[in-house]
């Protein structure tokens, strides 16, 4: 994961990283260190691609069916 953030990371790629994470730490073998370093990444690549999710909500635009008038989208 040390070299992907100095790349630019795709939403799927993020997930994919955060995935192998989680499952790294189900399987066990690791040891306590290296289990809070992976969790800690976790963590942090977590919220960064919250904030992916979040920037492409700003995004989507929403279409009304009477008027067609597109409009920003707006959380409920």
């Amino acid at each position: 994961m040390t070299a992907k953030k100095k790349t630019k990371l795709s939403f799927e790629e993020g997930m994919d990283a955060l995935d192998a994470m989680t499952q790294k730490l189900s399987d066990g073998g690791l040891t306590l260190e290296d289990s809070i370093k992976t969790y800690e990444e976790g963590m942090q690549l977590a919220a960064r691609l919250e904030e992916m999710l979040a920037a492409q909500k700003k995004r989507i635009e929403q279409i009304d069916r009477e008027t067609a008038e597109i409009t920003p989208f707006e959380e409920e």
